[in-house]
């Protein structure tokens, strides 16, 4: 029930801003339609991400590692997802990983949670990523980037870390 509300929250307040609807628009699984080619912006070539667990979104950024959000991929964009770019489209993740999304909007301002599971990868099982945003005239630009790992192996492993995965 949360994780409808948070996503309805979202689309509510992405639809009153003009963000473009195709690109954020709620499935009726409460999954986030998002086109493969932003471009073209078609229905056929749409994409549907879940959205992220609420308690990783509910996760405080001091949980995190600090980063850029020029080393994330993310730039400033017309649209949240434009900004968001690589970290959601269809040919960023590989085999059976598998990407969630949750966008919370806060009148100039918003946060995006991006979390990669089943990674394939021997040290690395999933990842979260964090960014704010600020919104300008032009559209959506970053803030602040934030990121952490789940590892597979390690001190950590099973458990969320900011620090590197052995």
């Amino acid at each position: 029930m949360m994780r409808g509300i948070i996503l309805a929250a979202a689309v509510l307040s992405l639809a009153a801003c003009g963000q473009q609807q195709q690109s954020e628009a709620p499935s009726e699984s409460g999954a986030i339609t998002a086109p493969q080619d932003h471009a073209a912006g078609a229905a056929d070539d749409a994409i549907q991400i879940e959205t992220a667990d609420p308690l990783l979104v509910a996760a405080p950024n001091d949980a995190f590692t600090a980063v850029e959000p020029s080393e994330l991929g993310v730039t400033g964009a017309p649209t949240i997802m434009d900004a968001l770019g690589d970290l959601v489209a269809p040919g960023s993740f590989e085999g059976d990983a598998a990407v969630s999304l949750t966008i919370r909007e806060e009148g100039e301002r918003a946060i995006a949670d991006v979390v990669r599971e089943n990674i394939p990868d021997d040290s690395v099982a999933a990842g979260h990523v964090r960014v704010e945003f600020r919104r300008e005239s032009e559209g959506w630009f970053p803030e602040n980037g934030y990121r952490r790992w789940m590892c597979r192996r390690g001190a950590h492993a099973n458990q969320w870390s900011s620090e590197l995965c052995p």
